[in-house]
């Protein structure tokens, strides 16, 4: 076949792999393997680096990262030997958004880095709103909102420069979703309401499915289950016909979701009902297996038992499926990564058979050159490899701070692990009392044989301790948070009753277990300043272990006292066993962690008073 046929057969396959993407990977994936094989017998290069992006994307869209990211990286050599700025840009934020699905995101930042350098080198406004948007998505995958904010906004002033309509709905979507997960619900349901706009001005179905689905979210968030309701069945209502079966599943889920949090367990059923047999033509048994799990916790409180068993029955059953199926998938990974490189094994052997006749030509071409030119060519052939030893000597000088900057990211690492365990120990050590009270409250429920009257009031007291434990773990996640961060003090004005009444009502079941009174000795309106995450951790430590080393009918107290000008005292002293001689080394976790049994044998983490130290030290 003459190569210019060749290049414009393998342009129509690669035209169809386009098209057939999103309904078809498969056949998709079909396409660009032809025009891989007919780009390499005859066509340009540029054409045979498009060939691997399409393979990427299609293999990438079967959920194969390692083989996308194979594809991603041959292309992005091709264009580095054609110098082709556009197309290594493009390469780049392919290669990094099947990093980033991978789950290596570190490494997908660097290279939509580097493909934002490039894309601002060339001033592609196009190219640039695209790296911007990747970009906002790996951060608010990561909870960096705020970062994530500003790139989708980035995003959108770019795409305004490029004029692209499509573009401009997207990332106003994403602007909105952005402010949502920082709660910034006035401002979410703002930018949604303009990028639905957009969307309908379009005519973009896809893009209006997503802009209602967004509000719903946020209606959904605060509460106003009804207005969520409305936009959910708008957005199920404008998915196209080309939408797939699992897509339509998740939408009616979703619905599913709040139509119960509405109470409106039928609707609910219904729902996840139509959603079963999309979600089994779609081939996914977790997916069938998710929605059979919900069914039957709805028939459940329904009281429908001979319909929740079946549900739960049919849930089990699917266990093994799904687990057939996470194997199958695997099994898939590993045929479609033999035929590829097998595959890739005949594109090479093309490669060098075409490479043979063009030498075979250049051979024919230099026999007809005159000695001038071979002294020519001796020399350029001298310069080449001066050069080349100047290029090795450059490279091997990179190599080395390439180094450097690795041994200090390793130290880095290392310092964030060692962080890392500490917050984990102290989320697991501030966690366990809460959590041991709610089982407790829990089982009294669960036996079902108490007088209604002491049910209700067990029911407001598990409501009060499930509010006080949910601070509390917003509390420590936000403290981790700063933690992890490298934040330290953030010092503000707190009420210190405040924070001793939220210390206190949280450990209120493990004294009242033991029957030990908490008093209180503390001046009216203490107004102090501290980091209120620390102060909170450091209260609920030294309560929790004085109530747990006081033995039953003993007394904690909580007192503060004024001891210079701006400073405040606060002790808390028990009538319980105290500390021993030997042990109290050991308070700070200088030796390592120790743990000694409480009074009622209760167990601890063997933190001591390590947290409160380092509190004290930041």
């Amino acid at each position: 076949m003459p190569r210019s046929n060749a290049a414009a057969a393998a342009t129509q396959h690669l035209r169809r792999s386009e098209l057939l993407l999103p309904l078809n990977p498969a056949a998709a994936l079909l396409e660009g393997e032809q025009a891989l094989h007919l780009a390499a017998v005859g066509g340009p290069p540029a054409v045979v680096s498009r060939a691997y992006l399409a393979m990427g994307a299609a293999y990438q869209a079967q959920r194969q990262y390692d083989e996308a990211l194979r594809q991603f990286v041959q292309a992005l050599r091709l264009y580095q030997q054609l110098h082709d700025e556009p197309g290594r840009a493009r390469a780049l934020r392919m290669l990094g958004r099947a990093q980033y699905l991978q789950g290596d995101t570190g490494q997908a930042y660097d290279t939509y880095k580097q493909a934002l350098a490039i894309s601002m080198a060339l001033r592609d406004p196009r190219s640039k709103a695209q790296v911007y948007g990747n970009l906002g998505e790996l951060l608010g995958a990561g909870g960096q909102w705020q970062r994530a904010l500003r790139s989708h906004e980035q995003a959108y002033s770019e795409w305004q420069q490029a004029g692209s309509l499509p573009g401009q709905a997207q990332a106003l979507n994403a602007i909105g979703l952005a402010h949502h997960q920082l709660r910034q619900y006035s401002r979410s349901l703002y930018y949604l309401r303009l990028s639905l706009q957009q969307a309908r001005q379009l005519g973009d179905s896809t893009s209006i499915g997503e802009a209602l689905a967004s509000t719903g979210r946020v209606y959904q968030d605060v509460g106003n289950y009804e207005v969520a309701m409305g936009f959910y069945t708008q957005a199920i209502s404008q998915l196209p016909q080309y939408t797939p079966p699992a897509r339509r599943a998740a939408a009616l889920q979703a619905l599913a979701l709040v139509q119960d949090s509405m109470a409106n367990r039928a609707a609910a059923i219904r729902a996840l009902q139509q959603a079963l047999p999309l979600a089994r033509q779609a081939g996914s048994q977790i997916q069938v297996s998710a929605l059979y799990q919900k069914l039957a916790d709805l028939y459940q409180r329904e009281n429908n038992y001979p319909q929740a068993l079946a549900a739960q029955r049919r849930y089990s059953d699917l266990q093994d499926s799904v687990f057939a199926e996470r194997r199958s998938t695997q099994i898939a990974e590993l045929q479609t990564r033999y035929e590829t490189e097998k595959k890739g094994r005949e594109i090479q052997l093309l490669l060098k058979n075409r490479q043979i006749q063009d030498a075979n030509l250049h051979r024919q071409k230099l026999l007809r050159n005159t000695m001038a030119v071979g002294a020519l060519l001796l020399l350029l052939t001298v310069a080449a490899l001066y050069r080349g030893r100047r290029e090795q000597a450059r490279v091997n000088r990179l190599l080395q701070r390439k180094n450097r900057a690795i041994n200090r990211q390793k130290q880095e690492l290392s310092h964030l692990n060692r962080t890392k365990d500490t917050l984990f120990s102290i989320i697991s050590h501030d966690l366990r009392s809460p959590l041991s009270s709610l089982y407790s409250m829990l089982t009294l429920q669960t036996i079902g044989n108490l007088p209604p009257e002491r049910m209700a009031a067990h029911t407001q007291r598990l409501s009060r301790t499930l509010d006080v434990t949910l601070r509390l773990l917003d509390n420590l996640l936000n403290w981790s948070a700063a933690q992890m961060q490298g934040d330290k003090v953030r010092p503000e004005k707190v009420v210190l009753q405040t924070a001793v009444e939220e210390a206190l009502a949280l450990l209120a079941g493990d004294a009242e277990r033991k029957n030990i009174e908490l008093r209180t000795q503390l001046p009216a309106q203490c107004l102090v300043s501290a980091d209120v995450n620390m102060l909170r951790l450091v209260l609920r430590n030294l309560v929790g272990n004085a109530i747990k080393f006081t033995p039953a009918e003993g007394t904690v107290t909580l007192s503060a006292r004024l001891r210079e000008a701006g400073v405040w005292e606060v002790a808390v002293s028990d009538t319980g066993v105290g500390i021993a001689v030997p042990d109290q080394a050991r308070l700070f976790g200088e030796d390592g962690l120790h743990s000694t049994l409480g009074t009622a044998h209760e167990k601890g983490t063997g933190l001591g008073v390590a947290p409160v130290q380092g509190v004290c030290g930041a």
